[in-house]
């Protein structure tokens, strides 16, 4: 027969080493070091007049051009097609869990201004620029991480196997925690409405 007192020992011991050599709050070993936001931000994240595969160096001010293309620019079926393709695996950094083809503000008849300005570009590309595919998943993907830094930031840190809530950040959809109307600059979507919020 077990004593009792050998038992307690054993729980004691148990919980002396839980508490000594669990790392606490979740985090783990990358946690423990920081990391530099502007570092991080350089290295993920493309900065103001980058210049671009299309000629447009990057500017806040192009999000309203983009946006406005949305509707501007109408594609053939054909065209059409190869917008969705070349979209299809982007996500949408307001409501991460759906692509840049299907903007979850859609099933009540709106889109988010950064979803449009994405359109926009893509659209443009494939008609004025004859782009193909990758070309325009590549450039879609440098203007969404432009103008959604904080999301991409986040989304950085995270795979870094580092807390983004740390630094002030999230990866939860701006949609989802009602900043569709701030401007984009503030991680928001830009609005709704037909001025862009940058």
């Amino acid at each position: 027969m077990v004593k009792w007192w050998i038992v307690l020992g054993i729980a004691a011991l148990a919980l002396v080493v839980a508490l000594f050599l669990v790392p606490r709050g979740g985090q783990g070993p990358a946690e423990a070091e920081e990391i530099s936001l502007a570092e991080l931000e350089a290295e993920v994240i493309p900065p103001v007049g980058k210049e671009t595969s299309y000629g447009i160096p990057l500017s806040w001010d192009n999000a309203q051009t983009f946006a406005d293309w949305y509707y501007e620019v109408r594609l053939t079926p054909e065209e059409a097609t190869l917008l969705q393709q070349a979209l299809k695996d982007i996500p949408t950094p307001c409501c991460d869990d759906t692509r840049i083809t299907r903007c979850c503000c859609e099933r009540s008849g709106f889109i988010c201004n950064l979803v449009r300005s994405a359109r926009g570009l893509a659209a443009w590309l494939i008609q004025r620029k004859d782009f193909g595919e990758e070309e325009v998943q590549a450039a879609v993907r440098e203007w969404v991480k432009f103008a959604h830094r904080k999301y991409f930031l986040a989304k950085a840190l995270k795979e870094r196997g580092v807390n983004p809530s740390r630094y002030d950040l999230t990866t939860r959809g701006a949609c989802y925690r009602d900043l569709c109307e701030l401007p984009m600059r503030q991680g928001g979507c830009g609005g709704m409405g037909d001025q862009v919020q940058t």
